[in-house]
C-alpha cells in the first residue's frame, strides 16, 4: 500500500477584528469561505473548479460554528456545494466562534481560540455539536477532525471519539511549543495512533535558517512555502513511506483589502501555486497517490493500512527559500 497525498483546506471564517472593535462583525461565509465578489467566487468554487480539472478530491475541514458570529444559515450552502462536488467534508472548530456567540449573549465566555486551553468536558460539548452540524447538513457523519490553529493536545485525542471522531490533523512539528500543544514524542511527519485516535500530521519540513528571516522549519502550506518546497517535501515524505499532508484555507486563492474582507481579487501567486502542484499529483497519481481522509477511514476498516511514523525531510535551498520570502513579501500587497 503507497503511502498518500492528503490535500487539505481549513474552511473558516476571519473574525475580523470583531474581539478588538465592537463596531465590527466578523466575516461572513459568503466572503471567508466562498470568496464571493460581485460575479466571481474566488474561494471554494474555485478551488473545487481546479480540482476538478485534475481529477483531485480533497478534504475540507469546515468550521461550522457561523451562526454564532452573526451569519446563521451560512455554512450549511458551503457543505452542500462541497458533497454536490464530490469533496470530503470533515469537522474543524475554533472555539472563539463559539466564545464569540457567548459574548454577544453577555454570557460567560473564555477568551482562547485553542481547544487544548479548555477543559476536557468543554472540548467533547464543542466536538459534538460540530459533528452534529456536519451530520445535519451533509446527511455524513465526520470521522476526521483538525483543530483550529492546531492548538490540540493528547487530551483532545481523547476527547474525540465521544463525538464520533477517530482522525485527528492538528498535529504539526514547525507549531511545537507554541500553538500546537502536543508533547514532544519525537518530531515527525506521517501517521501514528495514539490510543484509538489515528493522528495524521500535517507535514513539515526542516530548512537551513537565517535569523529573522527563515525559521528552521517551515509546514507544507502552498500560502507559506513554494510549489518547489511542497512538492520535494511531499515527495521525500512519501519516498521514506509515510503519508504526506498539505494544507491551504478558503481564502487562500484570494487577496482583501482589508481585516473585513472589502474588496476582494485573485491571488494569483498561491493559485499558480495550487494549479501547479495539482497538476504534478495529477501526473503523478500512481507513485503519490491523492487521498481524502474518508478514504483513509475505509482503508483502516476494510484494507488493513498500517500507519508510519517518519522523521523529518530537510531542503537545504536558502537561495529558493529566499526567493520565496521576497515573492511572498511582494504579494502582500493587495494590487501586486
Amino acid at each position: 500500500m503507497k503511502p498518500g497525498v492528503f490535500v487539505t483546506f481549513d474552511v473558516e471564517c476571519s473574525m475580523g477584528g470583531a474581539w478588538a472593535d465592537n463596531s465590527l462583525r466578523p466575516v461572513p461565509p459568503r466572503l471567508g469561505m466562498m470568496g464571493r465578489y460581485g460575479d466571481r467566487s474566488y474561494g471554494i468554487p474555485l478551488i473545487c473548479e481546479i480540482l476538478a480539472r485534475h481529477g483531485l478530491c480533497a478534504t475540507f475541514f469546515v468550521e461550522p460554528f457561523n451562526a454564532e458570529l452573526g451569519h446563521p444559515g451560512q455554512t450549511e450552502p458551503v457543505c452542500r456545494y462541497l458533497i454536490d462536488h464530490g469533496q470530503d467534508v470533515q469537522l474543524h472548530v475554533h472555539p472563539n466562534h463559539v466564545h464569540y456567540g457567548l459574548h454577544l449573549d453577555g454570557k460567560p465566555h473564555a477568551r482562547t481560540d485553542y481547544m487544548a486551553d479548555l477543559p476536557a468536558d468543554r472540548q467533547r460539548e464543542m466536538l459534538i455539536e460540530g459533528a452534529g452540524r456536519i451530520v445535519r447538513w451533509t446527511g455524513r457523519s465526520p470521522i476526521a477532525f483538525r483543530a483550529g490553529n492546531m492548538g490540540a493536545s493528547e487530551e483532545t485525542l481523547s476527547v474525540l471519539p465521544g463525538a464520533g471522531l477517530w482522525i485527528d490533523s492538528s498535529y504539526s512539528f514547525p507549531f511545537l511549543g507554541g500553538q500546537c500543544r502536543f508533547g514532544n514524542r519525537g518530531v515527525y511527519n506521517g501517521a501514528r495512533w495514539y490510543g484509538d485516535v489515528l493522528e495524521v500530521a500535517l507535514s513539515g519540513f526542516f530548512q537551513k535558517p537565517i535569523p529573522k528571516i527563515l525559521p528552521p522549519s517551515q509546514y507544507v502550506d502552498l500560502m507559506g512555502a513554494s510549489f518547489e518546497e511542497c512538492r520535494d517535501a511531499v515527495q521525500m515524505i512519501c519516498d521514506a513511506g509515510a503519508d504526506a499532508v498539505l494544507i491551504l484555507h478558503s481564502f487562500s486563492l484570494f487577496k482583501v483589502r482589508d481585516i473585513q474582507y472589502r474588496g476582494g481579487r485573485p491571488n494569483r501567486v498561491v493559485t499558480r501555486r495550487f494549479e501547479r502542484f495539482c497538476h504534478w499529483l495529477a501526473e503523478n497519481r500512481e507513485r503519490y497517490p491523492a487521498r481524502t481522509f474518508s478514504e483513509l477511514g475505509r482503508m483502516v476498516r476494510e484494507d488493513g493500512y498500517q500507519p508510519k511514523a517518519v522523521g523529518p525531510c530537510r531542503l537545504n535551498k536558502p537561495l529558493r527559500a529566499l526567493t520565496r520570502k521576497l515573492v511572498q513579501g511582494l504579494n502582500r500587497f493587495y494590487w501586486f
